[in-house]
């Protein structure tokens, strides 16, 4: 059996945000695949059924090496917007809410938003970041006062 190995950003925003998740699950698709499909930057998608979540299908993502690190299900509280940043995976998570995701809908090629057991929106998670994204720097508009940051 493969030795798999899980990247910061699964652990830190994946596995949190979406916590109906197992890591089993994810290794069990890209071992018995539906689907497979190479992506850019050295990414390959798995999709998969999983019957313990009513036979819903699991897109997993991986690095080449298959090294997990990300994954997706097609299924408010006040806090302040956290934006996480991944090099490694190329990775963007805008976190929303304190709430978990129960539900998570690719809505274009990756790029994932998730919802909690309401159907708000809680985090918007998005894979080759920089390719998508101005990341050098976040102009914030329209607060009590302006911000700027520059990475």
């Amino acid at each position: 059996m493969t030795d798999y190995k899980f990247t910061e950003y699964f652990e830190k925003e994946v596995l949190r945000k979406r916590s109906y998740l197992k890591k089993e699950w994810c290794i069990r698709v890209i071992e018995n695949p539906l689907k497979v499909e190479p992506q850019e930057h050295n990414r390959i998608r798995f999709w998969g059924i999983v019957p313990e979540l009513e036979d819903r299908v699991l897109r997993v993502i991986t690095l080449s090496d298959k090294k997990n690190h990300s994954q997706r299900i097609s299924w408010q509280g006040v806090q302040t917007m956290k934006l996480s940043y991944y090099s490694e995976t190329d990775s963007l998570y805008i976190d929303l809410s304190e709430k978990p995701s129960v539900e998570s809908r690719e809505v274009s090629e990756g790029v994932v938003l998730d919802y909690d057991v309401e159907g708000i929106l809680v985090g918007i998670d998005i894979d080759n970041a920089s390719t998508k994204a101005q990341l050098k720097e976040l102009s914030l508009r329209k607060l009590p006062s302006d911000i700027k940051a520059v990475a």
